[in-house]
């Protein structure tokens, strides 16, 4: 009979563990196993993995009862054999779990880590199994009933000692490989969120690089154009000095953020051509067109800036009558689309935008595909007609999103 005990034990737990219960509770022990560290101690302490293991006992125990009562003999020797298997079985899935953790086992090969599962689990089930005997035997002999030659001779059977030991290596393998999925499982997804960690941490790095670039490059620009109008007009450099520092201000404060509202970044805009309006005069026209449905819609912080810049460093400057800068925008499907075209001097040939895209436009190019990958387009071209007033185009396509 105590044999008998022994083989519930087994398939009773196979059916009721918590770890094999299903997909949301096999989750819920993924959150909850201990953290691999350095140090390990041989009780967890973790409060869900007792808990787990808890009601797992328990479950085993319960069943194994209710299975003596309905289909065997709940005698006195299954009672107590059932209560005793707790401890030495514990001891024995502890006790893989300890070496597993502190002698590196998850990182032995396969072929490996199954072959040593099995030799531990047929150990430690003898072990069980004996353990089992002598406890069920001493208490029986001590106990208020009094000895029991029989009970003690049959829990001492050479009959238990085989069967039972290979129903307890069956589930202690069981409960290994069950737990060597878990932390795989969990080891596994740890190191994919350590990569994608490290590819985000790369990514900003490479974000705050091109912004840092952009950025010093438009405050030296604008710098030397307070310095000029210094000789020639202090109140308007005054002004220029305004425009600076609220343009520096959103650039320091955008610098934390990948996105920005277009409503934003068109205020800036706004003193940025406010600043050159001042410099240039009549020679710089503008024509913005933008309507405001696109507002709530983000993209990238000075974006727009920039392509603005580029337009009036590279093209209007160029001409001494000055010349018509346009901002365009515009939605198509699922993207945002914008169009910054400069007037350029008469002659210009088509084979000069290459030329032109400098730093700047690189440097847009590349952000906008660290963002957006291939939904993004930064493209260029020379529109000649009319041909005695070229302009020069770039074209701006990104997906597009609205702010919650």
């Amino acid at each position: 009979m105590a044999n008998t005990g022994l083989r519930l034990h087994c398939i009773s737990l196979n059916g009721c563990l918590p770890y094999g219960a299903g997909t949301g509770m096999l989750s819920r022990v993924r959150q909850h196993f201990p953290r691999l560290s350095m140090t390990h101690s041989f009780f967890p302490r973790d409060q869900w993995f007792w808990r787990f293991h808890a009601v797992a006992v328990i479950a085993i125990v319960i069943i194994t009862l209710l299975t003596f009562q309905f289909w065997g003999e709940l005698s006195l020797t299954n009672v107590i054999s059932s209560l005793i298997w707790c401890l030495p079985y514990s001891a024995a899935v502890l006790g893989f779990r300890y070496l597993f953790l502190t002698r590196d086992w998850q990182q032995l090969a396969m072929a490996k880590l199954v072959s040593l599962s099995i030799a531990y689990g047929s150990l430690t089930a003898v072990l069980v199994v004996v353990s089992v005997a002598l406890f069920s035997s001493l208490m029986l002999w001590i106990g208020p009933a009094g000895h029991d030659p029989s009970a003690a001779s049959a829990g001492l059977s050479l009959r238990m000692l085989t069967g039972g030991a290979l129903q307890a290596q069956l589930f202690i393998c069981i409960w290994i490989f069950i737990y060597i999925s878990v932390t795989s499982a969990r080891r596994i997804k740890d190191t994919e969120l350590r990569n994608l960690r490290l590819q985000n941490t790369l990514k900003e790095a490479q974000l705050s690089s091109l912004s840092n670039q952009l950025n010093p490059h438009f405050l030296f620009n604008a710098l030397n154009n307070i310095r000029f109008m210094m000789h020639e007009n202090t109140r308007n450099a005054d002004e220029m000095v305004l425009a600076l520092s609220e343009i520096l201000r959103y650039s320091l404060a955008s610098s934390h953020r990948d996105k920005v509202g277009l409503q934003e970044e068109l205020n800036i805009i706004e003193r940025y051509l406010a600043l050159m309006k001042i410099q240039m005069e009549e020679r710089l026209q503008l024509r913005i067109s933008v309507s405001t449905s696109l507002y709530p819609c983000l993209l990238p912080p000075m974006i727009l800036q920039m392509l603005i810049e580029n337009a009036i460093k590279h093209g209007i400057e160029q001409i001494p009558e000055g010349g018509l800068l346009s901002l365009h925008a515009n939605e198509q499907a699922d993207s945002l689309i914008f169009t910054i075209s400069n007037d350029l001097p008469a002659g210009y040939s088509n084979d000069k935008p290459a030329a032109t895209l400098g730093i700047g436009l690189e440097n847009i190019r590349k952000r906008i595909t660290l963002l957006y990958g291939s939904k993004a387009v930064l493209s260029v071209h020379v529109q000649e007609t009319p041909p005695e007033k070229p302009a020069f185009a770039v074209l701006l396509q990104i997906p597009k999103e609205i702010r919650q």
